[in-house]
């Protein structure tokens, strides 16, 4: 298996590396199982396939075109379309699988997001999706901090979710039933990011602040990616990319299957 941390570690913000890095695993570890063509749910700029998925057949939507641009300039996809996941402009059963790596929690229309998502997959096909869970909120250093301190920490947790645009921070219980109820059964379900993990993500927010100025001004995260000093917390971040699965954690990784009907 490919090292996926350093590949993100010198295109992304530490806190972004952080997370990507090892949602980039766990995909690339069920990639030799992924019918294709595929369709992505919220291909952003498409950093992310183009380290995790290389080679596949998979078409990218996403609503915001500047990242669509950006996708396509990176040469990822096969096809690209600048649309919601409400309203994907494909026929019913082109895709024969899906994909969407922490996407979901920022969708407002979810349920008819995830119709939408059953109705162009075929029957049968999987459908793999990262999500955020309900202990993000709980567990972020902010959250924890000021709880310690005596006051309410549930606070920062929704502030940090209100300029994160999360929507959707679910239980498993929650997420389970509302692909369900779309016309997916679940085969798997796997916890990843542990409380400790997320203080640190959270944490590193505010080191990688910088980063957005940069990206609005070059259109990158880093500006010399190879000399990044992002490379420091390497030895930190291995650990958290190397760890085994904790019992509970702040994100979901689903495998779903497409229900015949």
């Amino acid at each position: 298996m490919p090292d996926y941390l350093r590949p993100h570690l010198v295109t992304l913000p530490i806190h972004r590396a952080m997370i990507r890095s090892v949602e980039a695993r766990l995909f690339a570890e069920l990639a030799p199982d992924l019918p294709e063509p595929i369709i992505d749910i919220g291909s952003g700029d498409g950093t992310f396939v183009q380290i995790a998925l290389p080679g596949k057949q998979i078409v990218g939507i996403d609503p915001r075109i500047n990242d669509t641009h950006e996708a396509a300039r990176r040469g990822v996809y096969t096809g690209l379309a600048v649309a919601t996941g409400e309203a994907l402009p494909f026929a019913d059963g082109t895709f024969a699988a899906a994909i969407s790596n922490c996407v979901l929690e920022h969708v407002k229309p979810l349920d008819q997001t995830l119709r939408e998502i059953a109705r162009v997959v075929r029957p049968g096909g999987p459908f793999i999706a990262s999500v955020v869970g309900e202990r993000f909120p709980q567990a972020l250093f902010g959250t924890w901090l000021l709880n310690r301190l005596g006051f309410d920490g549930s606070r920062y947790g929704r502030w940090f979710n209100q300029i994160s645009y999360h929507y959707n921070t679910l239980s498993r219980a929650e997420w389970e039933a509302r692909f369900t109820q779309a016309g997916f059964t679940v085969e798997a379900c796997r916890p990843y990011i542990s409380d400790a993990a997320l203080k640190l993500f959270d944490i590193s927010h505010y080191y990688g602040a910088p980063s957005l100025l940069t990206r609005a001004l070059t259109g990158r995260w880093l500006l010399a990616p190879p000399f990044t000093p992002n490379l420091l917390w390497e030895p930190i971040l291995r650990r958290i990319y190397e760890a085994p699965a904790p019992p509970d954690g702040a994100y979901y990784f689903f495998v779903l299957r497409r229900s015949y009907d």
